[in-house]
């Protein structure tokens, strides 16, 4: 069982990829990328200098030295950008990195030659309002230029637009080959040929050599080995004996259990490799930096929703009978206990033992409940949880004890949602896994992109998150 979101099968760790990616000559894109940056970085130094000159004072002088100094700046980021190898086609499909790159790289730049310019003493020849106008201008320009390069990329990748790399399967007779086709064409590889392997080692052992040149060997790119029948190892083992005789890259691919290990954090540990299959939780920068995050978003999100508040309350008191607000017990970091804080959406007040989820058409929901919950505004009163320091804006949805212990038992990673503190949104809702959860599949699901986040957490992730909430709030599909 895998994880199924963000889990890319990516070309880049093939052992070819060096040279090649998406089988189209990767120098091509890393140089086409940095001059892209080069002559962006040029054309902002002046434009932002012109456009300063002309806003403040009508007119604009000579911008030769502001053209000097975008060279020296185009040509240190450039370099700097280059060593970080982050021209390279698969590094410029993550916008996460390159975006972490620029923030770092260039205002690094700009201080650099400021610097230079103090102790030289001719920083009174250059305008503070045209380096920043100028600094301004090139960060929109880079990131902009991300999205093209990311938006061109992924796209190529998907339709096949450049050549691919070709791929012999080889996996166990009961293994899925469908969905690992549309994994691997999204990302630039295509299977021309698969080769199963009974449960009896059909294949295997002697026959393999033939079998591998009967299935095409010679005119594939890279063999990919997907496992995950751990009763029969010694096949696996014959397999990668056998493949040795041929020159090519193998990579081999884990399901179940040992797949969700092996996609753990990889640390060195004498002469041997462990996985790390539960992050630690956030450090003391990291949770001083979510914490801000946390405390000035909520106190402009309640103050900016205040008259919508006073609307809903109104509503609510006119439309049934009963409090305003639900205080209901969840479960927090570390399992602490807290009360959670929400509109009444509904005319019971259940918070024990015996919980029942909402469902399509719930007669529980009042008609004002009915709004509020498809459109989220049930949930405003939370950034009060937030600012008390008991929830956080971005993290897995608490659920009510009654569900917890329900579905603690039966999924095996429940209980690490707690490891971080309990949001109003979350990676499992922007990605479909928002409302009822019918099934004990379907809360698996949402388990596991919970852990993800929790796995992979960052500021820029959390704000990527309320971006996407946002924009989605029209979305009222599951929710009931």
């Amino acid at each position: 069982m895998t994880m199924p979101v963000e889990q890319n099968w990516n070309a880049r760790f093939s052992v070819r990829s060096d040279r090649k990616w998406l089988g189209f000559n990767s120098v091509v894109v890393t140089y086409a990328a940095a001059m892209a940056d080069f002559a962006l970085l040029l054309f902002a130094s002046a434009a932002g200098h012109i456009a300063y000159q002309d806003l403040t004072f009508g007119f604009s002088d000579d911008p030769s030295v502001y053209i000097g100094i975008g060279l020296l700046v185009a040509t240190m980021f450039v370099l700097a950008m280059a060593g970080a190898h982050t021209y390279r086609a698969a590094e410029l499909v993550s916008f996460r990195r390159q975006l972490t790159a620029i923030c770092t790289i260039l205002p690094a730049v700009v201080v650099f030659l400021l610097t230079i310019a103090f102790f030289m003493k001719v920083g009174s020849a250059i305008s503070r309002g045209a380096i920043a106008s100028t600094t301004v201008l090139s960060l929109a320009g880079l990131l902009g230029l991300r999205v093209l390069w990311r938006s061109y990329l992924k796209r190529a990748a998907a339709h096949a637009a450049f050549p691919t790399h070709r791929v012999l399967l080889i996996c166990p007779e009961t293994t899925a080959v469908e969905p690992l086709s549309e994994r691997a064409t999204r990302n630039g590889l295509v299977i021309t040929q698969t080769m199963r392997i009974g449960r009896d080692g059909s294949a295997a052992g002697p026959g393999l050599l033939e079998a591998c040149s009967k299935h095409g060997i010679d005119d594939v790119d890279e063999v990919l080995i997907v496992w995950g029948d751990y009763g029969n190892l010694k096949v696996l083992d014959e397999c990668l004996v056998t493949l040795r005789q041929f020159c090519l890259p193998v990579s081999v691919m884990f399901t179940g259990l040992v797949g969700e290990i092996v996609q753990g954090f990889a640390h060195g540990l004498g002469e041997n490799c462990a996985f790390q299959t539960h992050r630690p939780p956030l450090d003391l920068f990291e949770r001083a930096v979510k914490r801000t995050f946390d405390i000035a978003f909520s106190i402009g999100a309640l103050l900016v929703t205040l008259p919508m508040c006073i609307v809903i309350a109104i509503a609510i008191k006119l439309d049934s009978r009963g409090p305003i607000f639900f205080w209901q017990s969840r479960k927090g970091y570390s399992g602490k206990s807290f009360r959670i804080l929400k509109f009444r959406s509904m005319s019971v007040m259940e918070d024990g033992s015996d919980i029942r989820q909402a469902t399509r058409n719930d007669p529980r929901v009042t008609r004002v409940g009915a709004f509020i919950r498809s459109s989220s505004l049930d949930e405003l009163p939370q950034f009060w949880n937030v600012l008390r320091g008991e929830m956080s804006v971005v993290g897995p949805r608490p659920h009510a004890l009654a569900h917890d212990d329900f579905y603690g038992t039966l999924i095996a990673q429940y209980a690490s949602r707690r490891h971080v503190k309990p949001g109003l949104t979350g990676w499992a809702q922007i990605n479909g896994y928002r409302g009822e959860t019918p099934t004990v599949d379907r809360m698996a699901e949402r388990v596991r992109h919970d852990i993800w986040y929790i796995n992979n957490w960052s500021l820029w992730l959390d704000l990527r998150i309320v971006l996407q909430t946002m924009l989605g709030i029209k979305d009222r599909k599951n929710v009931y």
